[in-house]
């Protein structure tokens, strides 16, 4: 049996166990911002060889690429997907080369139902959705990006990664973003920023002004 991770909501110091070995993760707060989008997402269904995610990830090369991963019923990733509407995508210059995917895990009971409400917060038709009902891409994400709390892993959902036009997905994981930000807790902040919804849309211009040099 595969092991599943512990969240701990740090805003209700609580624990819910998903399966058999714990691992800690970070909790939720409120949903904010209405969205003018339709709220009829579509969200293709992740298999374990991360498709189509990796084919879209190559095929949009040459883009500024944002990687959320999240659940689609966590109110504090509902959060970070309105952050991320109003700060980043509904302010993007015109023509702005930019792509958007979010991949949704059930890590606190978040269902494919869930998903066209919370795409609604991200207030764009730019954004591209995905399914991973076994969360295993978390468990890759994590490892990938090196989530540790002390010793012991720290799941990779409630993410926001930035990636540059030059990026590929040549392996079988996923690149290395060139920023990351987070609502986790036990990471260390410094080397990974907790999330901040202006920071990171100043992050996504740098990384658009710096595609036309």
């Amino acid at each position: 049996m595969r092991n599943h991770l512990v969240p701990v909501w740090s805003n209700s110091v609580s624990v819910i166990v998903l399966g058999i070995s714990a691992l800690i993760l970070v909790g939720c707060g409120g949903p904010k911002a209405e969205s003018q989008v339709d709220t009829s997402a579509h969200a293709a269904l992740l298999n374990g060889e991360d498709q189509p995610l990796r084919d879209d990830f190559n095929r949009d090369e040459g883009f500024v690429r944002l990687l959320l991963v999240v659940d689609p019923r966590c109110p504090e990733c509902l959060r970070g997907l309105a952050d991320t509407g109003d700060d980043v995508l509904a302010i993007l210059p015109k023509g702005a080369r930019i792509k958007v995917y979010v991949v949704h895990e059930p890590v606190i009971g978040g269902t494919d139902r869930d998903i066209p409400a919370a795409a609604e917060l991200l207030r764009t038709t730019l954004a591209r959705h995905y399914w991973n009902p076994t969360g295993d891409f978390g468990r890759q994400m994590s490892r990938v990006l090196g989530l540790l709390h002390g010793s012991r892993p720290v799941y990779a959902w409630d993410i926001y990664m930035i990636y540059p036009p030059n990026a590929v997905w040549s392996g079988p994981d996923p690149p290395q973003p060139a920023y990351l930000m987070h609502q986790l807790s036990g990471l260390d902040n410094q080397k990974f920023p907790p999330w901040d919804g202006k920071v990171f849309a100043m992050k996504v211009n740098e990384t658009l002004a710096a595609s036309h040099e």
